[in-house]
């Protein structure tokens, strides 16, 4: 009965031994593999699932506690030598003395596609942004850059024509207009830098953010522990510029919300990593704060996935907020 009902699953199952040989495949494993049944009584796990030799095979049946079904993604492979890929439910347990394992397979192909394309999509998202941002920056230095200077120009040409005949009313105005087309100029500046930072190519990524760093706790009035070590030539130029967004959008966080009175940031390299740390003492992040969902916080993580970036976020309200970045660099070819 049991057999019957399994080969009507749409789920491909398998029982196999300590060893890891099959005792029973049903009807969908067959379909699935391209395997016959003959075939898998003459194989194991390993045969299967290469990335399973029969010693961590059994690691992983010894660490399944009683109750426990873990889901191990993995992948498999076919009769034709294909692989692919795959999620397997083990269960184990213990009859008549013997360990046995049974396993729920199934094809997440079709998810794994899906997840593919929506990568893409994202690497293609961000590469649109970060082009039109170059585009934004080059507008405002090209345009509105030389706008305000010719402003300035005219300002000075009306002074000097006017000469002294200028009441002291005016020439306070003019005075104010004038430092008001300077912070502007300045402010343009800092933004189309923002946008395109040329240091990260000429002065490398420590540079950059040491001085992104300091001008914005400078700007906001933040206390500042910056530290950083060399960490040139260990990421691929397209990594240093997701990193560098990052500490953009967690700073720009920390202005906009934490309330903050001081900043830690704090970059290098740990063993085989180059580890970025964020950190602000301000009210933090409550459970349903909409930082957490919001589309800086979603645009970080894209960007950490895209590095190969492991991304850790802790926050509890009114103990501030640290954000960790961890990227593997490859060890050196021989």
């Amino acid at each position: 009965m049991f057999q019957r009902m399994a080969d009507m699953s749409s789920e491909a199952f398998y029982l196999a031994d300590y060893d890891g040989r099959f005792r029973y495949v049903n009807e969908r494993a067959l379909q699935l593999s391209g395997y016959s049944w003959d075939d898998f009584r003459r194989m194991t796990i390993t045969d299967l699932d290469p990335d399973y030799p029969l010693e961590l095979y059994r690691e992983t049946i010894d660490a399944i506690t009683p109750g426990q079904s873990p889901i191990v993604n993995t992948r498999a492979r076919r009769k034709d030598g294909t692989f692919f890929p795959v999620d397997v439910s083990v269960a184990r347990f213990t009859l008549a003395g013997e360990v046995y394992v049974f396993g729920v397979v199934r094809d997440v192909t079709a998810r794994a596609q899906m997840e593919a394309a929506q990568k893409t999509f994202t690497q293609r998202m961000l590469q649109t942004l970060e082009t039109e941002r170059q585009r934004v920056a080059r507008e405002l230095d090209d345009n509105v850059g030389q706008a305000l200077a010719t402003v300035g120009v005219v300002l000075g040409t009306f002074e000097r024509s006017a000469s002294g005949a200028l009441p002291a009313e005016a020439r306070s105005v003019l005075d104010a207009a004038r430092t008001l087309i300077q912070q502007i100029t300045e402010s343009v500046a800092r933004i189309a830098r923002d946008a395109l930072p040329a240091e990260l190519l000429t002065l490398g990524l420590e540079h950059t953010i040491r001085a992104h760093v300091r001008q914005f706790a400078d700007r906001h009035r933040l206390g500042l522990r910056l530290t950083t070590g060399p960490v040139i030539g260990l990421l691929s130029r397209d990594q240093e510029l997701h990193l560098y967004r990052v500490i953009q959008e967690a700073l720009a966080n920390v202005a906009r919300h934490a309330r903050a009175t001081r900043v830690t940031v704090r970059l290098g390299r740990q063993r085989d990593a180059v580890v970025l740390v964020v950190r602000d003492d301000g009210v933090g992040l409550a459970k349903t704060s909409a930082r957490e969902t919001g589309l800086g916080l979603i645009t970080m993580r894209e960007r950490a996935d895209l590095m190969g970036a492991k991304m850790l976020l802790r926050s509890a309200p009114r103990h501030g907020t640290e954000l960790h970045v961890t990227i593997p660099i490859a060890p050196p070819s021989d």
